[in-house]
């Protein structure tokens, strides 16, 4: 008896030593995250309670959705383009473009130029015999970056044409997202490098099995052909994207460009791609001038994760919201705004703007269907209308100003992809491309039904459970 109560102090000793080293391993880690900047008061107090409370579990916990102390090693672009932004400001100080430009140029924003063209997508059929046909006709260079790539038909002739302009003696280089990637047995990754294709894994997930950077998802969905061509949106590669796969018709959107501003691509390309594998492109021989293709401005906006004060997302959200003065319209599948973005959006809706959001009537992630419609209702008490839409799936990630200010990327309106994911947008300063993606959106809007803040009232015990569960798993949507 007397040994066994020993042991049981011993063991219970043990534990607390433990436990001990786990809260002052976590208190260490919040300490940093505090002096970077990469965590707010508020979660540094709940992590702190966490750690006080259940240490080793709290500890758990952070290595799968805590944030790491993730020193900046990507090239920061704010102010970068400051000469151009000032320069058009001082022309014309009410243009209302231009403030924009400066802005997004704040933000992070690449290079803003009127000399390239670009081109709306709408479906995953025109999308595909589009790319397909600039890939094989690549003579110089082929950069990828895509955050799925399923194994199947449409990835198989995706595969097939990367090997085959790579061994035809063209530069092809693809980054790979670990997470997203579904080419789990690396037969991908074989193929492509025999053929000659030169790989990388963005956060391989057996390096970071315990580490937070796990959490962070390279979700852009870059193409980058010759230098000249250049597809950014929300078309990740595989057959769902063609109506396909368990939720049906896919409705989407892209840009194509050609011109100077896929330069811009490739260079966020550059930064990733050293980023990952520590190797520069600055003297590869794929940045070359090329000649003007339209006349638009446009501009390029990466955003990462890596600034936690200030988000490039965020700040493109915020400023078209904030500059659009008749009409606001949103196309997202995940509308979880954080709350700056949100009290733009309840601004402008509350000054008579016409503010319009689209979000499915399906999801295809748990949590997300009940999360899209607590923030609905938000947005509808400030005279905001929102729609549901239910032909399909809608993947469209779109916002339209005033018919004029159009935004098209990867970035969903949620926390996600604001605070975890690498993302890209494009933003385009265009009467003409406004005009498409309006006729889009409300060919859109007839396939959906009006979500009213009466419907939400009106759910049932259950649903307001769920709803108070996707609030708190908000930030992993």
């Amino acid at each position: 008896m007397g040994r066994l109560i020993e042991r049981l102090l011993l063991s219970g000793a043990l534990w607390l030593y433990l436990e001990t080293a786990f809260f002052l391993i976590g208190i260490a880690i919040l300490a940093m995250q505090f002096y970077y900047r990469s965590i707010t008061v508020k979660k540094a107090i709940v992590w702190a309670l966490g750690f006080y409370i259940a240490p080793i579990l709290c500890f758990v916990a952070w290595t799968f959705i805590g944030r790491p102390v993730f020193r900046r090693r990507i090239p920061t672009h704010e102010w970068e383009d400051r000469e151009t932004a000032d320069a058009l400001i001082s022309k014309d100080p009410d243009n209302r473009d231009y403030r924009v430009i400066r802005t997004l140029c704040a933000a992070g924003a690449l290079h803003a130029s009127a000399d390239s063209a670009a081109e709306y997508i709408g479906d995953g059929e025109t999308y595909y015999e589009k790319l397909f046909r600039d890939l094989r006709d690549a003579k110089e260079s082929i950069c990828v970056e895509c955050y799925i790539i399923r194994r199947d038909a449409t990835s198989r002739e995706f595969i097939d044409i990367l090997c085959e302009k790579a061994s035809s003696g063209v530069e092809v280089r693809i980054i790979f997202d670990d997470y997203g990637y579904d080419g789990k047995t690396k037969g991908y990754l074989r193929t492509l490098r025999k053929a000659g294709v030169e790989t990388a894994l963005f956060h391989n997930m057996t390096r970071y099995l315990l580490s937070p950077k796990k959490n962070f998802r390279n979700h852009r969905k870059t193409f980058v052909i010759d230098g000249r061509i250049g597809y950014q949106g929300g078309f990740n590669i595989g057959d769902e994207y063609l109506g396909k796969g368990p939720l049906g018709l896919w409705r989407d959107a892209a840009l194509r460009i050609e011109g100077p501003q896929a330069q811009q691509l490739l260079r966020m390309f550059a930064d990733d791609w050293e980023y990952t594998t520590h190797e520069s492109l600055s003297d590869s021989g794929m940045f070359r001038e090329q000649e003007p293709c339209g006349n638009d401005y446009m501009q390029v906006l990466p955003g990462d994760p890596i600034d936690y004060e200030r988000n490039n997302i965020e700040g493109e959200f915020m400023a078209i919201a904030r500059e659009s003065r008749r009409t606001l319209w949103i196309e997202t599948p995940y509308f979880a705004p954080p709350k700056p973005v949100l009290a733009e959006i309840c601004a402008a809706a509350s000054s008579g703007v016409d503010v319009r959001v689209i979000i499915p009537d399906t999801a295809d992630h748990p949590h997300v269907y009940w999360g899209n419609r607590k923030y609905a209702s938000l947005v509808m008490g400030a005279g905001a209308k929102v729609y549901e839409y239910h032909k399909g799936f809608i993947h469209t990630k779109t916002i339209l100003g005033d018919r004029h200010l159009c935004s098209v990327g990867s970035a969903n309106y949620d926390m996600r992809s604001i605070k975890l994911n690498f993302e890209c947008n494009i933003i385009v300063y265009s009467d003409e491309l406004g005009e498409t993606m309006e006729k889009e959106f409300l060919r859109d809007q007839a396939e959906s039904t009006e979500y009213t803040i009466e419907m939400y009232r009106s759910r049932r015990w259950r649903s307001k459970f769920k709803t108070i569960l996707a609030m708190v798993f908000n930030d992993q949507l």
